[in-house]
């Protein structure tokens, strides 16, 4: 039997791992984590990094992989792209959409290049360069890693206090040691999860984002569609195909972060030459009935791909998190919840005893609620009540306590 690798075992990559068996591959999961979710989901896991494309292999030896994959997760697609080299699958990644995932300056250089609107940045790893960069700028910044996805190592900054801390911090999550201050742009808040075919743009999704406030501006949830009008739908499109022109991205998943500012710019932000994470994959299916999972999988064995969709319903995803460390002693209304009308899923992947983490970053999430609709306006009365009904009791950590 063939074999597929998929890269990290995070709730965002486990469709991968269902899709990959039900299509009739042996799963290879990879994860450093020794009690990630892909341990129990993958027909052989490998507990060591996703970064190590050559000891992965090592470890493996001579096998026939017919596709390596890693949804959600920008830190592993040079892994994917170097391990597809090894293996000599039929899909290679194009090389400047892969760095486009991993070094957002590259990326702003792309945007600025290709003259679309654009914002200060500055990006190096060294701290006096930073610093100098910060006061040219102005405030209020952004300091975040280059080269780290899921809100990882992120600080918003109204003044120059904190800026030093806000430069370790994004350190800390950045592999290459690059740090990037930019702008903080002010606007309406959306998401792109796309799909390309033979160059053309196949598939595009367009989301209302709602985020956290500062520090950490961190996703919450998703509504789809977003209600941008036919010109500014139009110049997006415009713009989604003429970036992954410019980088070579001919075929597969890619997503955007982008702030449409009250003068009507379209500012990208970062862009994933991969699978959304955040349970995009999920709001899409439900949204449009289109298993981009799949797709993404089959793009990735060199097979025809046929990008269609056969619904579209206002749909929205609600990332289920708490805000203090510590216990999980209950769930309350889960049972409710599920027999909402407007309720189609809900995810939960923390269970009652386990330790949870505060929402100050994407992998601290508990899980995932997606909810249906006729309008806009019952689908947010709806996720209202949602909110209301499910309730996680945690047992907050004692401070000053091991």
């Amino acid at each position: 039997m063939r074999n597929i690798i998929v890269l990290g075992g995070g709730e965002d990559q486990i469709p991968a791992y269902r899709e990959g068996r039900r299509l009739g591959y042996r799963v290879i999961g990879v994860d450093q984590r020794p009690d990630a979710l892909g341990a129990a989901e993958a027909d052989h896991f490998l507990c060591m990094t996703t970064r190590d494309p050559e000891g992965i292999a090592l470890a493996l030896g001579p096998i026939d992989v017919a596709a390596v994959i890693s949804p959600a997760s920008d830190a592993a697609q040079e892994a994917v792209a170097e391990l597809s080299c090894i293996y000599r699958t039929a899909h290679q990644p194009a090389p400047d959409a892969l760095r486009c995932s991993v070094d957002k300056g590259f990326f702003r250089a792309v945007v600025g290049r290709l003259g679309l609107p654009t914002y200060r940045y500055a990006q190096h790893d060294n701290v006096d360069e930073l610093t100098k960069a910060a006061t040219s700028m102005g405030y209020p910044l952004i300091v975040k890693p280059a080269d780290s996805s899921g809100s990882k190592g992120i600080t918003v900054l109204d003044g120059p206090t904190g800026l030093l801390d806000a430069i370790e911090h994004a350190w800390k999550y950045s592999f290459s040691r690059q740090v990037i201050v930019e702008e903080l742009v002010a606007g309406r808040h959306c998401a792109v999860e796309s799909f390309f075919a033979d160059g053309r743009l196949a598939f595009m999704a367009v989301t209302d984002r709602v985020i956290t406030g500062p520090p950490a501006m961190i996703s919450l949830s998703h509504i789809v569609p977003a209600d941008l009008g036919d010109s500014v739908q139009a110049r997006l499109r415009e713009a989604v195909t003429a970036i992954c022109a410019a980088v070579g991205h001919q075929h597969g998943p890619v997503n955007f972060d982008f702030v449409l500012t009250p003068g009507g710019d379209i500012c990208f932000i970062e862009m994933g030459a991969r699978l959304g994470g955040n349970g995009m994959p999920l709001l899409v299916q439900h949204a449009f009935g289109l298993n981009t999972v799949e797709a993404a999988i089959r793009l990735a064995l060199d097979e025809p791909l046929h990008i269609s969709t056969s619904c579209r319903r206002t749909a929205a995803l609600r990332i289920l998190a708490v805000d203090v460390d510590g216990v999980l002693t209950a769930i309350e209304g889960l049972e409710a919840l599920e027999r909402m009308p407007e309720v189609v899923d809900v995810q939960v992947f923390k269970t009652v005893g386990e330790r949870v983490r505060a929402y100050t970053q994407a992998g601290h999430k508990l899980g995932y609620l997606i909810m249906v609709a006729d309008t806009h306006e019952q689908l947010e009365t709806a996720l209202d009540e949602a909110l209301r009904t499910l309730r996680f009791v945690v047992e907050p950590d004692v401070k000053g306590a091991e």
